[in-house]
């Protein structure tokens, strides 16, 4: 299997600087030392004075009305995503932030998404699980060169009793890819970052819905805001396991970003959304594109 190294992300370490002269026989004189580069900052676009205006999914919002940033570090970097509703676009025309990545940097976003479906992959008659997908589908080229593989933790996953299927993370220096079970969530997880590093050998994220809870302004009945943080926390256990052997791996974590969440006020959140899950046009363009162009513009482009 080809190991792709991992890379500092932005929630962790802004920077590191080693030097051992034993080892690598370079020698810094004091002042020398190049200073990281700075982080961009978040470049939200949310307007409480919209919501009286316009209906989150006017055509104005639409990835085709977007202006193109010029000179973006993103631009021809692409991007293979997989997933369900939320990468699909559900409750926004199809759009996701996967397309108005594409309509604001320039980079190219390849879509597998498939609303209703699951990381976990019962062997039911005619699954779209995401494994399944991924091995047999034919969206993702094999033989292509792609600049990072994104995935959604499905709240499909975390639905009712399915939590029946979330299985185990193996242990801490199994990779071998027959060794994880994808009849389970938690084996698909390791699947999935087992097979892109195999086929592709490039970054693999996985990314989280914004928060909600299991009551107020921001709840969601099934899953539960409880159920769907827990698979949360067990999908980061598993990326942490790679991580720590030297891969590439992410978790672009909107579920329990306080910022993030907070950034947006009940009434906008209300607008932008269609419920607990699903962003309309605005709330990915507004809200989610940022957050996920400033973690891409850190890890894709930046030397850390």
């Amino acid at each position: 299997m080809t190991k792709t190294f991992k890379s500092l992300t932005m929630l962790g370490i802004a920077s590191v600087f080693i030097c051992a002269s034993a080892l690598c026989g370079c020698k810094k004189e004091p002042g020398t030392i190049t200073p990281p580069p700075e982080i961009p900052q978040i470049q939200y676009t949310t307007d409480d004075a919209l919501i009286s205006q316009f209906n989150a999914n006017d055509e104005r919002f639409a990835p085709e009305n977007v202006t193109m940033r010029e000179n973006s570090p993103l631009k021809g970097k692409k991007i293979y995503w997989l997933g369900s509703s939320v990468t699909h676009g559900a409750s926004s025309e199809q759009d996701s932030m996967a397309d108005y990545l594409a309509a604001l940097t320039g980079c190219i976003s390849v879509k597998e998404a498939v609303s209703g479906t699951t990381i976990f992959d019962d062997g039911s008659a005619g699954s779209k699980s995401y494994t399944k997908r991924l091995t047999d589908g034919t969206i993702f080229k094999k033989d292509e060169k792609i600049d990072a593989f994104i995935c959604q933790i499905s709240t499909n996953d975390a639905w009712g009793d399915r939590a029946k299927y979330r299985g185990k993370m193996t242990d801490a220096y199994e990779i071998d890819i027959n060794a994880f079970d994808k009849k389970t969530t938690l084996g698909g997880v390791e699947f999935i970052i087992a097979y892109a590093a195999e086929t592709w050998g490039c970054p693999v994220y996985f990314y989280s819905g914004s928060w909600f809870g299991d009551e107020g302004p921001r709840k969601s009945g099934n899953p539960t805001g409880t159920a769907y943080g827990e698979l949360v926390r067990q999908v980061k256990e598993v990326v942490n396991k790679w991580s720590e052997l030297g891969y590439d791996v992410g978790v672009i974590d909107l579920f329990n970003d306080e910022s993030f969440n907070s950034h947006v006020s009940d009434e906008y959140y209300a607008w932008a959304t269609s419920d607990a899950i699903h962003p309309k046009r605005t709330g990915y363009l507004q809200w989610w594109t940022p957050y996920f162009e400033q973690y891409l513009i850190v890890n894709l482009t930046m030397d850390k």
